[in-house]
């Protein structure tokens, strides 16, 4: 067993031995603390308990006054401090030496303080749009956009249906438009070639209606021969197949 080992019992039996003797002590001398504080014969208004009930009693109300008036100065006392303490101290360094930035925001719920953000008061505010617009690139933009989806998404009939087609009429110069279309259309060679077109048409029915009379003068010739052949014989005679083209 070393010295250490040796000290540390001889504390434990000295410890142990004077709480005994504390303990027996106690038992021995607390009916004589109750017979001199609280004496039997005397009035309860003289014993000492009383006086030192109302001792305890001044000391706790002097205690809360003093404790407010601490409670008083320190309200005035550490703001001017503090201030003072702010003012020599650069705190931006100090946070970023002692605070580890990253658990903060970690921590921080990033959602529950969007909700709380007028979002559209600060973009009025703080938001120059003429700026932002001049620095998008329309053509990049337009050239990503797939016009087919965005068309195949839009509801045309709700379209047309809110759109007022009288005014739109009334905006256009139809009188222009039709000045503009007869400048660019050539009047002269359209009617020459309806023209054309009829009198080739006219031409074609005469000469189908020519035809269609030596055909029907031809089959004429043909039954007045075939009828004169059977006069003169009796024997119905063949027409001669050249007879029409002869005639």
């Amino acid at each position: 067993m070393d010295g250490a080992e040796q000290l540390r019992n001889l504390s434990e039996t000295a410890r142990s031995r004077a709480a005994g003797l504390g303990h027996r002590a106690g038992a021995v001398t607390r009916p004589v603390a109750r017979l001199v504080l609280s004496p039997p014969l005397l009035d309860p208004r003289y014993q000492p308990r009383t006086w030192l009930s109302a001792l305890v009693r001044r000391g706790e109300e002097r205690r809360d006054e003093l404790a407010q008036d601490i409670s008083d100065v320190l309200d005035v006392v550490v703001p001017a401090v503090a201030a003072a303490v702010l003012r020599r101290i650069d705190l931006t360094d100090l946070v970023k030496r002692y605070v580890d930035l990253d658990s903060v925001v970690a921590e921080v719920d990033i959602d529950a303080v969007v909700n709380r953000l007028d979002l559209n008061e600060i973009v009025r505010e703080r938001v120059d749009l003429d700026v932002l617009v001049a620095a998008v690139d329309l053509d990049a933009a337009a050239a990503r956009l797939d016009v087919d989806a965005v068309a195949r998404r839009l509801d045309l009939d709700a379209v047309v249906e809110r759109l007022d087609l009288d005014a739109v009429i009334d905006r256009l110069d139809l009188v222009g438009i039709a000045e503009n279309v007869i400048a660019e259309v050539d009047l002269p060679e359209i009617i020459r070639e309806s023209t054309g077109s009829v009198a080739s048409e006219a031409v074609r029915g005469v000469r189908m209606q020519s035809i269609s009379g030596d055909e029907a003068v031809g089959r004429a010739i043909d039954r007045l021969r075939l009828r004169r052949g059977r006069t003169a014989s009796g024997v119905p005679q063949q027409p001669d197949p050249g007879a029409t083209t002869r005639s």
